[in-house]
């Protein structure tokens, strides 16, 4: 069995970035993206929420083939940390874990990094396949944080995080 992990960085607000972000912003587009992946993530097509409570939402989401991977849907747990962390945990034991973090610029200086550990228990560590899935994980991280502050940013321009 592998376990393949990737984690990827982007700057939330960089120089000439408009409008800028806020924390209470950015902790509501994350609460969005847990009830509406498909308005961050182009490759889920829906989200269905099963169960809502405080702090942990039950839901599945319906994703798009994918390369070789056919559509399919995953039931996740997420879980909210407010103000910096969700976690998305699937019945695999896969987590993927968005973070809001400062950066050294100030007020208005912040980061999303999301964390991938994905399960495979029928690829061999070291195999092609291992290596073909690291680097397929790598370039969808960076579109998945990117996406993601591009959609929520979009929503603050139309209102939709106040």
């Amino acid at each position: 069995m592998v376990v393949i992990s990737c984690a990827y960085t982007e700057q939330i607000n960089p120089s000439g970035a408009s409008p800028l972000l806020k924390q209470d912003q950015i902790w509501r587009g994350l609460q969005r993206k847990i009830r509406h992946a498909q308005d961050f993530v182009p490759v889920i097509t829906g989200t269905d929420v099963l169960e809502d409570k405080e702090n942990e939402v039950t839901r599945v989401a319906h994703f798009k083939q994918m390369g070789d991977n056919p559509p399919h849907s995953e039931k996740e747990v997420c879980k909210s940390y407010y103000p910096t962390r969700v976690d998305f945990w699937q019945e695999n034991g896969a987590l993927i874990t968005n973070t809001v973090s400062d950066g050294p610029g100030g007020e208005q200086d912040f980061n999303m990094t999301y964390t991938f550990e994905w399960r495979h228990p029928d690829v061999e560590k070291g195999s092609e396949e291992h290596k073909r899935l690291e680097a397929q994980y790598r370039k969808q991280a960076q579109g998945a944080v990117h996406n993601s502050i591009e959609a929520m940013r979009k929503m603050a321009i139309n209102g939709e995080l106040d």
